[in-house]
């Protein structure tokens, strides 16, 4: 067995672990997040970081009462992003030996970072690093919150869900259902990482590289989805993680049926990508309902998952997890760093 197989074979069984365990508590949101990693020595990814920050959310006053302003006031707060680099060390030693840039040909985009670094270990990013052919281990980018905790509930819930498409009004934030935090801020947010994190990001490498991909859970699936069916060519691959296709009755049904009316011409220069992978995971049983009953456009996760599928051919993927929402982060994290 080479080096690359072994170092993909004990990523493998870190991911068995975690798919074998008992848990099925929810995460524990006031847990603080472990950075040790960042400067740990010898793992083959040196970190860089920078900060980023994105306005208050805009309120439109006209259709909401005194008291529901002044409840949502309290949520529409600028975000403050922090988002942490790990590049390969291949491409930090071949900098130093010609004074040249490798650029890495692969980068992966990853939601709710401060989780993510706190769910990974030296031992897999050493062996993530080693399990390339040379100098092309992948760039990782951990897209978090200024937070000391995995994390930004609020944040997340309104940068990670798209605005509704029956609002041809305005794009503006609007009250989750049943709660009282804001959603809707997903345009904004893409607009933050094309224009701010990507450019940053290709300034520390030299240069675009070849394919990047985007990883996220939960309102961060959604996120995914979200630019999938709105700006396909942003990525070449897509990790949705158990997303939460509940939420608002099912819109990402919606905007997955407007993807499908796309023009045929635009639609064939997607699909015939040959880059072009989606990845879909998801926990419970396959056959458990994505929203309401009374949802006018009732689907299971497996009837989405298979649709979805059948649409994009041999390029797309699913799979089922007998865990609970919660260990589907991990699991899903561990497997889209051994597969990209």
């Amino acid at each position: 067995m080479s080096r690359s197989q072994g170092s993909l074979a004990m990523i493998t069984i870190a991911m068995a672990g975690v798919v074998m365990s008992p848990s099925y508590a929810k995460p524990d949101l006031t847990k603080t997040v472990d950075m040790s990693l960042l400067h740990a020595k010898d793992i083959g990814y040196r970190f860089v970081y920078h900060t980023f920050s994105a306005p208050a959310p805009e309120l439109f006053s006209s259709s909401l009462t005194d008291s529901q302003l002044k409840t949502l006031q309290t949520y529409a707060k600028p975000r403050h992003y922090q988002v942490w680099l790990a590049i390969p060390e291949q491409t930090t030693y071949h900098l130093l030996s010609n004074n040249s840039v490798k650029t890495p040909s692969k980068v992966l985009y990853m939601l709710d970072g401060n989780a993510a670094i706190d769910d990974l270990d030296k031992d897999t990013l050493r062996l993530l690093s080693q399990s390339t052919p040379q100098k092309s281990a992948p760039t990782l980018v951990f897209i978090g919150y200024q937070t000391p905790y995995r994390f930004d509930v609020d944040a997340r819930a309104y940068d990670y869900t798209p605005p509704l498409l029956a609002n041809t009004v305005d794009n503006g934030a609007f009250q989750e259902e049943g709660r009282e935090r804001l959603n809707g801020g997903a345009a904004h947010f893409y607009e933050l990482i094309e224009k701010q994190i990507k450019p940053w990001v290709y300034e520390q490498l030299g240069e675009k590289p070849k394919q990047e991909a985007i990883w996220g859970h939960s309102y961060g699936g959604l996120f995914v989805l979200y630019n999938l069916f709105k700006h396909p060519q942003a990525y070449q691959q897509y990790f949705s993680a158990d997303p939460s296709l509940w939420w608002q009755n099912g819109e990402m049904i919606n905007y997955w049926q407007a993807y499908q009316n796309f023009p045929k011409a635009q639609l064939a220069d997607i699909t015939n990508n040959k880059h072009k992978q989606i990845r879909l995971t998801f926990s419970h049983s396959p056959e458990q309902t994505t929203m309401p009953v009374v949802a006018p456009t009732l689907m299971s996760k497996k009837e989405f998952a298979k649709e979805v599928c059948e649409y994009f051919e041999e390029r797309c993927s699913y799979q089922f997890y007998n865990q609970s929402h919660g260990e589907v982060f991990t699991t899903s994290l561990l497997e889209s760093l051994k597969n990209f």
